[in-house]
């Protein structure tokens, strides 16, 4: 085949996927501002290069391919996109936003236990700042970037370190092994506690109240409230202080006395508000830095035993 009977070819097969798209895009009615007359028109252009193809009339059909490309692209434009592509594109970009945003900035957290009463109830769903101690590589540990040092009395969502937990229990006795469930050690989970000490604190409690380098923390009496335990009838509601940190704490006086120990390098010493029912680090040991996701940073839905516990929602968490 000669190089003229080649370009005629490449033109025949040029001019009609041109007309099957067009025909394509006038049947679907995408173009919904063009004027009846336009469309009449280029219909009347399609039918013309049809039969320009049907007689394989080489120079009538470069003369109307060109001309009818020139109106299509001149007076129609780019094909605008169907509804259904339009919505396509929407929820693709809405799923990489969600992903984008999990990963490197915000996340939904449920709370499942009363680890953290009263600051945090079972049923409060809040959000994770995941920014705040900078730039992660989505769903590791590694970080790009650091832009804040957790600090003490900060609340912080973090992968619970189940090998070191089981490395730390297994150097306890064996009465104090019952402080953690098995599938926390088999299993991955996310906790939610307190930053008490960082790296080169000691740690200590004594009666109840937690020493912090050789300080006692202060605290301030709030409130007593009654109990359904014959051996501890009173729980204490104390609010503490860390720093800039004020929260509220809750304990019963069973005086399980801690440590000293010190915060080793990497790690913090993280508890649970609700001191006397809190699986902790006086169980299972200290939390890697690296293993917080981020800090606890508003409750935006709470719902309790029997209804929604509306005057929670909007809440900061302190």
């Amino acid at each position: 085949m000669d190089t003229v009977s080649k370009a005629n070819e490449q033109a025949l097969k040029d001019a009609d996927a041109f007309v099957r798209k067009t025909q394509q895009r006038l049947d679907r009615g995408v173009d919904r501002d063009a004027s009846d007359e336009l469309l009449r028109t280029v219909q009347e252009r399609l039918n013309d290069l049809r039969h320009a193809i049907r007689d394989n009339d080489s120079k009538k059909l470069t003369e109307l391919f060109e001309s009818t490309q020139e109106l299509v692209g001149e007076k129609l434009g780019p094909e605008p996109k169907s509804t259904w592509r339009e919505y396509t594109e929407s929820i693709g970009l809405a799923i990489i936003l969600a992903f984008v945003l999990r990963g490197f900035v915000i996340e939904a957290f449920k709370i499942p236990t009363g680890s953290m009463i009263p600051t945090l109830k079972i049923g409060d769903h809040l959000f994770v700042n995941k920014f705040i101690y900078g730039i992660r590589v989505p769903f590791t540990k590694h970080f790009l970037a650091r832009f804040y040092v957790p600090e003490a009395g900060d609340v912080v969502v973090f992968t619970f370190p189940r090998e070191e937990a089981k490395a730390h229990l297994a150097t306890q006795p064996t009465q104090r092994r019952q402080c953690i469930d098995r599938a926390s050690l088999e299993e991955e989970k996310d906790f939610i506690k307190r930053i008490v000490g960082v790296a080169g604190d000691t740690i200590e409690l004594r009666d109840n109240r937690l020493i912090i380098n050789d300080v006692p923390v202060k605290r301030t009496f709030q409130e007593k409230q009654t109990t359904d335990n014959y051996l501890y009838p009173y729980s204490m509601h104390e609010i503490e202080e860390i720093g800039d940190h004020k929260y509220v704490i809750k304990f019963e006086g069973r005086d399980d006395d801690f440590g000293p120990i010190t915060v080793k390098d990497g790690h913090v010493f993280a508890m649970g508000d609700n001191r006397d029912h809190s699986s902790d680090s006086r169980c299972w040991g200290q939390v890697p830095v690296d293993n917080i996701k981020g800090r606890a940073m508003i409750i935006w839905w709470s719902i309790g035993p029997d209804s929604v516990r509306w005057s929670r929602i909007g809440s900061l968490i302190h």
